[in-house]
């Protein structure tokens, strides 16, 4: 499973905008907190991982949420 691609695929679920690539800032792709939060809690269904709040409060790029996904799935 690509991690990146499940991540694109759930924020373009949620309505987010543009390019996203690793890079993107998760505060310009358009979707709120509620909408990144349902999006942490299907990722974390699906992967079998739980995110720590105190991690989601120092996301600030899509690829930071990968790392975070990644380090969460070791």
């Amino acid at each position: 499973m690509n991690i990146y691609e499940e991540i694109v695929k759930e924020l373009k679920a949620k309505g987010a905008k543009g390019a996203l690539t690793k890079e993107t800032k998760v505060a310009s792709i358009g979707i709120d907190s509620l909408d990144l939060m349902d999006m942490i809690v299907t990722l974390e269904d699906r992967l079998e991982i739980r995110v720590p709040d105190d991690k989601l409060m120092n996301l600030e790029t899509i690829g930071d949420l990968i790392n975070l996904v990644e380090e969460l799935k070791q």
